[in-house]
């Protein structure tokens, strides 16, 4: 029976199949462990982003059923590290809570840590990091926090009046008189509806600061 013996080329032609079936092997290995890393990476980031938001979900309903305010605050501060949606409410009651304890400087801290997607809450913390500043007797930055608190209330017409007149009272103790009058201008043009609804004589401190003025 004849046999059939390869020649030299076609030695050389299936050396060359088995050479590229083994490199292509290769690359399509290297890909599955590629694609299982990053399928494993992603599988874990979502389960410690889950981990801490419920960790952080579960510390502000302690914080929000302590009874005492001490733990209260305590509870707050240990859900803000924890970040999330639920830690940045959580920075927020802290800080809240420390203001009232007239802990300033620790209140910021936490004041700056809540970022805060609805407008109206961010207006109240930067309201709250105002007068803050305004305890600690820095009223530059009290100023700065007040700005931003109008510009994120989006004229609000309870809140821009309000934020406006603790501006003009940080402008009477820097004898800013005109800078006074202009917040009392703001209101009265703009917000009409809160002049007449407020106790607070608008247009009397606002005469009265175009009086200082001229003296």
């Amino acid at each position: 029976m004849e046999q059939n013996n390869p020649t030299a080329k076609q030695v050389e032609e299936s050396e060359d199949i088995v050479a590229k079936a083994r490199a292509n092997k290769k690359t399509i290995i290297y890909g599955l462990i590629t694609a299982f890393v990053i399928l494993i990476g992603v599988m874990i980031w979502l389960l410690v982003s889950q981990a801490g938001s419920r960790k952080a979900d579960e510390l502000v309903a302690k914080a929000d059923a302590a009874m005492v305010d001490s733990v209260a605050t305590d509870l707050y501060a240990k859900a803000a590290q924890a970040g999330y949606k639920s830690g940045n409410r959580a920075a927020a009651e802290a800080g809240i809570r420390l203001y009232r304890d007239g802990k300033y400087e620790e209140a910021i801290k936490y004041l700056d840590d809540a970022s805060l997607d609805d407008n109206i809450a961010a207006a109240g913390v930067y309201t709250l990091k105002g007068d803050c500043y305004v305890n600690l007797e820095q009223y530059d930055q009290a100023i700065k926090c007040y700005n931003k608190a109008i510009s994120k209330a989006d004229e609000n017409p309870e809140i821009v009046p309000f934020v406006l007149i603790k501006e003009a009272n940080i402008y009477r103790a820097q004898k800013n008189f005109a800078a006074e009058a202009k917040c009392y201008k703001t209101i009265i043009d703009e917000y009409p509806q809160y002049v007449l609804s407020t106790r607070t004589d608008i247009k009397k401190y606002y005469e009265r600061a175009v009086a200082s003025q001229a003296e």
